[in-house]
């Protein structure tokens, strides 16, 4: 009975997801986690149709995985952080729906993969994959922060994110390409991907905001499409947090050159 209740006692001082794996560590606040297990997922999740299944990461990306998000945690403040995520799962794969994903996000947890650089999990790649999702966590929690209607209006007269032809076809088609595409730009769309949702929209600037592909600033002085979405989501995260804003983000881009 005392082994019991000190086993109790142990548990509750030290949760078990706090020792699951002796390389999980807390940045800024954000647990961030490489141990695997079907419960790392929200239950809903767990079972058909989601199926949601993962694979534990390679135990010699642990040390990469880290330097990165901890590069990416410190670009936001730590207010922002605590109010919006609570623990970032590193897995070397998963998959939903039978489809393999790079990233996803739920209430306030962020799961990203890393396969190595070599298959193209790069540190640009992983950090830019936490921006997206961070920013999809972000835009449900401060939706009205946005204004989606001037933002709808930045796009090429009549397009429809729903649209089976355009919009959410792209990833129907397989088209879904992360590349700047200045073609796509000058309708208001800096990737094929962008065309899905409005939501992956937003994600595809965030993720350049923070971590900016090579030519996103001369894109963005460029197409006036895009120099409004950047306005727009700049201005946005500067509701969040008064640190957002457009000097502080093009030092960032500065920084990664």
């Amino acid at each position: 009975m005392k082994s019991l209740l000190l086993k109790a006692l142990f548990i509750a001082i030290f949760p078990l997801h706090s020792f699951a794996n002796p390389a999980d560590t807390t940045i800024k606040g954000v647990l961030v986690s490489f141990r695997y297990s079907l419960s790392i997922f929200p239950s809903s999740w767990q079972t058909a149709p989601v199926s949601a299944a993962g694979t534990s990461i390679d135990a010699s990306e642990i040390k990469r995985s880290k330097l990165v998000i901890a590069r990416a945690l410190n670009k936001y403040p730590v207010a922002t952080l605590e109010a919006n995520l609570k623990t970032i799962y590193f897995l070397k794969s998963m998959e939903f729906f039978g489809v393999g994903y790079g990233g996803t996000n739920s209430t306030a947890e962020l799961y990203l993969t890393n396969d190595a650089a070599k298959n193209g999990y790069t540190d640009t790649y992983i950090e830019q994959s936490f921006h997206h999702e961070f920013s999809s966590i972000l835009f449900r929690n401060y939706t009205s922060r946005l204004d989606t209607m001037a933002w709808k209006k930045a796009n090429i007269a009549g397009f429809d994110y729903n649209d089976p032809e355009a919009g959410v076809g792209a990833i129907r088609n397989n088209e879904s390409s992360q590349e700047l595409d200045s073609v796509l730009c000058r309708k208001g769309f800096l990737t094929q991907y962008a065309y899905s949702s409005l939501e992956n929209d937003v994600n595809t600037v965030a993720q350049n905001l923070f971590t900016p592909e090579e030519n996103f600033w001369a894109y963005a002085e460029k197409f006036p499409r895009i120099k409004q979405k950047v306005k727009l989501l700049i201005a946005f995260y500067n509701k969040i947090n008064p640190v957002f804003t457009e000097a502080y983000f093009r030092k960032l881009g500065q920084a990664s050159e």
